[in-house]
């Protein structure tokens, strides 16, 4: 028996020691697969270039426009940050970081008195190097797992960075609230300064953030804010980090903070322009790469010509509503000789409405479509003395009839093509559509791109069709370069945080109609503000083109027109359709936001005049430098539309 139980307990004990040993060996084993799974870890810690970093905008003279980024962090060394905010953090967060090391137990010791003595949580006990381990190591999960990764980092960290290295890290990605990530990024955020300059008083008040950003934070709890920055000192103070005449002079520092930025990523200058760019960039890049890897990425914006823009559309809407109540425009200016998109407005007030009218509202552009009929025209043959019929004309179709009519209820009987373009006869151009032919000119429409269906039908002559504001800028863009139609650009060139380039543009320009018909259509359109409805562009005093759009009962108004080396298109109106104002033409509610636009783009630059391109001869030349005639002094010689259906019923 007794042989038997010393069996047993040899087997027992046998088994035990052989299962704490293989205990021991896979917890070991458990212990060595977490070290070495941390290498990456332990890399993406003291590598600071591999921090989540935001993406930034540049305009095309160089200024920074937006940020796009989960984290706006500028990394700097130890070197470029003042002693001050050193002193400041290492008294609120770590006194000892310099005596211990990856682990304070005499820290946690002292935390756990205090916050028993206390009766709630005063204290943390964790070192300045934990911290950064947490501030970095992104996995939320609260497992043992995920602790003991966090103290073998924390070790690791410890053996291999220096005391300095391991604040640097520190100070570059403790987040400081309002959108700051980084002692840099606080210092500008804050005090509109540099991490290096920070005083005493500065770096007392951001220390105390770190503990708890959105309490602390000075724009909204000045009071908490207050307390924290005195606490802070105080344990700079004990800690001999400065002497008792620095102290006193902090307490009683005043300190100014820069005011609060209502956007953190920057979409200020030119909201709907970087809005759009960030949509962009995400589509070809994604989310990931958009907000994290620090790409820098290079604009046509030209942000002088955005604030004229700006003013512009400011000014003129306030001024045709006094009290502004939801009246929309829309301003897109573009280097016609290479396509850059050099300002863009997409609506009144970006707070209010990030709806981008400028890219995507379709609205009906009235007369501003007309030079595409009479374009058409020219590309058949047509020149600008030849006459068509402008007299009362009827169509019936399906029980209903048609009347359409000129602006100002008027007919002329017959008028030459320059004539019923100047003063944008709709009769007229009818006729002239009828002659030339809708699908002509559906498609030369769409060769100039625009890309939304367009009506088969007569009324397209009065502009009835749905098209955006950058299609139509697009399209007078082609009639400024004489029928080369350039490719919208609004992005150059990207560049990653390493320095290569990862996506470049180069201004695309195609063929699209004849340079002699598109010189006679801008010498037309020059007509259109010497002697029409745009005259009131004469005010600028340089060689000039364009075209008024009035939509029916004014619920749009447009001017489209360009200088030879600048095309503007602006479009006002209701979101909702109703009307403007009763009388609210293009030449009204439209142009006078382009003039003062233009009148600004332009003042520095030199007067250029449109070139004469081969194949124009003095007859031609006759015919745009003269005032149109007037239509009395005319006969006709084109039939009208009314005699057409009438001979095709009988």
């Amino acid at each position: 028996m007794k042989s038997f139980l010393k069996s047993v307990v040899k087997f027992f004990l046998y088994t035990l020691t052989m299962l704490l040993f293989l205990g021991f060996i896979a917890l070991a084993l458990y212990l060595g697969s977490i070290y070495f799974s941390v290498r990456g870890d332990f890399n993406k810690i003291v590598n600071v270039k591999m921090l989540p970093l935001p993406t930034k905008v540049y305009s095309a003279d160089g200024k920074l426009i937006a940020k796009f980024g989960l984290q706006n962090r500028i990394p700097v060394r130890l070197s470029q940050i003042s002693p001050w905010m050193r002193y400041a953090i290492l008294a609120a967060e770590d006194a000892r970081f310099y005596e211990h090391g990856a682990i304070d137990l005499v820290g946690i010791a002292r935390a756990l008195f205090v916050d028993i003595v206390k009766g709630k949580i005063v204290q943390g006990g964790s070192t300045i190097t934990q911290q950064l381990v947490k501030n970095i190591y992104l996995t939320p999960s609260r497992t043992i797992k995920r602790k003991l990764k966090e103290i073998i980092l924390a070790y690791r960290l410890e053996k291999e960075l220096s005391k300095d290295k391991i604040l640097e890290l520190y100070l570059n990605t403790v987040y400081f609230g309002d959108g700051a990530w980084g002692v840099e990024a606080a210092a500008r955020t804050y005090f509109d300064t540099h991490a290096k300059d920070l005083t005493i008083a500065q770096s007392a008040l951001l220390a105390g953030l770190v503990a708890a950003p959105s309490y602390y934070n000075p724009y909204k709890h000045p009071q908490r804010a207050r307390k924290r920055t005195i606490y802070v000192l105080k344990r700079m103070y004990e800690n001999h980090f400065i002497n008792l005449k620095q102290f006193q002079q902090a307490m009683n520092a005043k300190i100014y903070l820069k005011k609060p930025s209502k956007n953190l990523f920057g979409l200020i200058i030119a909201p709907y322009f970087t809005d759009y760019i960030r949509t962009w960039l995400i589509n070809h890049f994604g989310e990931e790469v958009v907000y994290k890897s620090g790409l820098k990425v290079y604009t046509t914006l030209n942000s002088k010509l955005q604030r004229y823009a700006f003013i512009a559309v400011k000014t003129g809407i306030l001024s045709i509503k006094k009290k502004y109540d939801g009246l929309q425009s829309a301003l897109i200016a573009m280097n016609p000789k290479n396509g850059y998109v050099e300002a863009l407005v997409g609506g009144f007030d970006y707070a209010k409405s990030q709806f981008n009218r400028a890219l995507q509202a379709e609205r009906q552009p009235g007369s501003a479509f007309k030079p595409i009929i009479y374009l058409t025209a020219l590309t058949e043959g047509y020149l600008p003395d030849d006459t068509i019929a402008d007299r009362p004309i009827v169509f019936r179709f399906n029980g209903k009839e048609w009347r359409p009519q000129n602006y100002e209820r008027v007919f002329h009987g017959t008028v030459t093509l320059m004539y019923a373009l100047v003063h944008s006869v709709n009769v007229a151009t009818i006729n002239l559509l009828n002659a030339v032919g809708i699908g002509n000119v559906i498609r030369m429409a769409h060769q100039l791109g625009i890309k939304e269906k367009i009506p088969h039908n007569l009324s397209i002559a009065l502009g009835s069709l749905s098209v955006k504001p950058i299609e139509m800028v697009r399209a007078y863009a082609s009639f400024d370069n004489y029928g080369l139609l350039p490719k919208p650009i609004f992005i150059t060139k990207i560049v990653n945080k390493y320095g290569k380039v990862i996506y470049q543009t180069k201004p695309e320009l195609k063929r699209v109609f004849d340079s002699v018909d598109g010189y006679i259509l801008t010498g037309m359109l020059k007509n259109v503000i010497l002697y029409g409805t745009g005259r009131a562009a004469r005010v600028i005093k340089r060689p000039l083109a364009g075209k008024t759009g009035t939509t029916n009962n004014y619920r749009d108004a447009w001017f489209i027109g360009y200088s030879p080396d600048l095309v503007c298109g602006v479009w006002v109106g209701y979101d909702d359709n109703r009307m403007i104002f009763r009388g609210a033409t293009g030449a009204r509610a439209a142009l006078p936001i382009w003039i003062r636009f233009m009148s600004q783009a332009l003042k520095d630059r030199p007067i250029k005049t449109f070139p004469i391109p081969q194949g124009i001869t003095p007859e031609i030349l006759k015919m745009l430098n003269r005032k149109p005639e007037s239509p009395k002094d005319l006969q006709n010689t084109q039939p009208t539309i009314q005699q057409l259906y009438e001979n095709a019923i009988n």
